[in-house]
């Protein structure tokens, strides 16, 4: 649990939501719009607002960019 920077005591996790919908932190160039997180403190109602961080997708493994993307497939055949 994150403790509260003012008095020490323990923090939630919310969401703010609006009647329209969560509210966002608007994307810069190459990036999506994420939602905002608020930490309230349960003791003195102290509140500071989170943009997660999102990750990237892994890449590829070089295993998987050595297999050409036009190898032929194999094909068995029983007798």
């Amino acid at each position: 649990m994150i403790s509260c920077p003012k008095c020490g005591n323990d923090t939630r996790t919310s969401g703010l939501v609006t009647a329209q919908g969560d509210v966002m932190l608007a994307g810069t160039i190459g990036t999506d719009p994420r939602p905002i997180l608020a930490q309230v403190c349960t003791a003195c109602g102290y509140i500071e607002l989170y943009a997660p961080l999102m990750l990237d997708q892994p890449e590829a493994s070089r295993a998987e960019e050595s297999i050409p993307s036009s190898a032929p497939e194999m094909v068995t055949t029983t007798a």
